[in-house]
């Protein structure tokens, strides 16, 4: 049967046309693949120079702790970040603050360190209001607390204590039972003996400054009673026993010729200084409940 030109035609031109398509679509598919390997080695690259690094979300004063609700990942060019640059499990319980760090800082390695408080069964939180406090001393901030004598000479009584909460004349800090012992001999001799006075000093970069070492030397009753003391544990006992032996020469000739040219002065004062610090406590603790009662 004779193939009609036109139908011969056309049936050829729908070839041409297939053809033409199929080509067009090797193409197309040929281009999409190039386009999709060059992507990937795009994405491969960036994630090859990039890497994920932590933001600080907050402030963080130093020598306060840091903590992984203060941190936010971030995923930034590797070469714009520091090399030792903080991973998760780099921050620890114990992570402090080196030095004062602003929200917004990556943080590195090199902005932070381990603490070497413990929390030990003998930690407890006391609260003082005899001491002399600095005039812009705040929540956060580390301080010694001092015992200066009539005579001028000046001891360390406790170190690098954090000031949990803070009032006009009260404190609240953590101490082991060991500093709670030597605290309380330091706060009786200070009101035996007139124109002494407790106070407090503040660290400048607590992060980096190391613990200064307590150079009070308590009476020998209380040695005593910290060595036979249970809540002490054996490593402070040591570590105590080392320091108190080498200097209770000077507790003779400084704090106990101190104690004893007051005489019998010294007891009217330890009395009415003891009943002043409770009122004051009193007084406080009111002060605080009437607060909670006006704010129900």
């Amino acid at each position: 049967m004779a193939t009609n030109p036109m139908q011969k035609k056309a049936r050829n031109s729908m070839l041409v046309g297939i053809i033409v398509g199929l080509l067009i679509g090797c193409v197309g598919i040929a281009f999409f693949f190039m386009q999709a390997t060059n992507y990937k080695k795009q994405i491969d690259t960036a994630q090859a120079n990039t890497k994920k690094a932590y933001v600080l979300k907050n402030d963080i004063k130093s020598g306060e702790k840091i903590t992984s609700e203060d941190l936010l990942e971030i995923s930034a060019i590797k070469d714009v970040i520091p090399t030792d640059y903080v991973k998760r499990e780099d921050i620890t319980e114990n992570t402090i603050a080196k030095l004062d760090l602003t929200k917004g800082l990556v943080l590195s390695k090199a902005l932070i360190q381990e603490s070497d408080a413990k929390v030990t069964a003998d930690l407890r939180e006391q609260q003082y209001n005899m001491i002399v406090l600095p005039q812009y001393l705040e929540e956060g901030n580390y301080i010694d607390i001092r015992l200066t004598l009539p005579n001028g000479q000046d001891y360390i009584v406790v170190s690098k204590k954090r000031i949990k909460q803070i009032t006009e004349d009260t404190i609240w800090i953590d101490m082991y039972e060991q500093e709670s012992l030597v605290m309380s001999n330091a706060i009786v001799e200070a009101y035996m003996m007139p124109g002494s006075k407790l106070y407090a000093t503040t660290y400048v970069e607590p992060g980096i400054q190391a613990n200064a070492i307590p150079t009070f030397v308590p009476r020998a009753e209380v040695i005593n009673l910290m060595n036979s003391d249970p809540n002490i544990v054996a490593e402070a006992r040591q570590e105590l026993a080392a320091r108190y032996s080498s200097l209770m020469v000077r507790r003779e000739q400084d704090i106990n010729s101190q104690i004893n040219a007051v005489g019998e002065e010294a007891r009217t004062n330890l009395e009415s200084n003891m009943e002043q610090e409770i009122t004051r406590s009193k007084e406080a603790r009111k002060e605080y409940m009437d607060s909670l009662d006006a704010g129900i």
